[in-house]
């Protein structure tokens, strides 16, 4: 009879497949434990006298190690979740829509590149981790910019061009992915694993991202990211909408 091959053994397959003699080498680095970045808003007044920019971006700073006593002074996030809304290059007075938001630190970088002009809207369907969000934004956003220019909203991302269209000037979608690192890091996830889950996800992620585009105003930028390093979740999403 034939052996039905194990969560495991599909997912080393399909990655050996897509990245040949670098496979090894990249499962090792997803492996490896996650590395903080530290935001730190001026108003807020932690002390960054002795820390290393990070990329020299603004409220960003390098962390040599994960330090767990967070408080509402400073908010840590993955580095490379901090670059994602770093690179809508946003501009005070700009209308700024964040489509999947929750926990909300890519959101804080954002309402913090308005600097007190424009409008925020951190959007999250479902509804605990919007409860989160508005807590975060609430703590780490100054008072007059969270009150007056940020909306949180629970809307599917996958039909907002229903409702408006070329709306905004800047748009992150930071979608909903496989996450290989969490899949390596969880041996009931491993062990569930087939092709079909990217090949899904690759599904939603292609209409979250089509309809984001018809809710961009002409001249706009939008930023699509994942913390996926699957081709069908990547590159194909957005040939796909090229």
């Amino acid at each position: 009879k034939k052996i039905k091959a194990s969560g495991e053994e599909l997912f080393n397959e399909f990655y050996s497949d897509v990245f040949k003699e670098r496979w090894p080498a990249l499962k090792e680095s997803l492996l490896e434990p996650k590395k903080f970045v530290l935001l730190a808003p001026e108003h807020l007044g932690y002390p960054t006298e002795n820390l290393k920019s990070f990329f020299d971006l603004p409220f960003l700073f390098e962390m040599e190690e994960e330090i767990r006593d967070q408080n509402d002074k400073c908010y840590f996030l993955d580095g490379a979740s901090a670059l994602a809304p770093m690179l809508l290059e946003v501009k005070p007075g700009e209308k700024v829509l964040d489509l999947c938001a929750a926990p909300g630190g890519k959101a804080i970088l954002l309402g913090l590149q308005l600097q007190g002009e424009g409008e925020l809207v951190a959007n999250d369907k479902s509804p605990n981790r919007r409860g989160r969000l508005k807590n975060v934004l609430e703590t780490y956003l100054p008072q007059d910019f969270y009150q007056n220019h940020v909306r949180v909203t629970g809307h599917d991302a996958s039909s907002w061009c229903l409702h408006e269209t070329e709306a905004y000037d800047k748009i992150l979608l930071d979608a909903p992915c496989s996450s290989e690192k969490h899949v390596l890091e969880s041996p009931k996830h491993l062990a569930e694993w087939k092709v079909g889950r990217t090949k899904k996800l690759a599904a939603l992620q292609w209409t979250m991202l089509a309809s984001a585009w018809l809710v961009l105003k002409k001249g706009g930028r939008l930023v699509y990211s994942t913390c996926s390093i699957s081709p069908l979740e990547n590159d194909q999403v957005v040939e796909k909408l090229m």
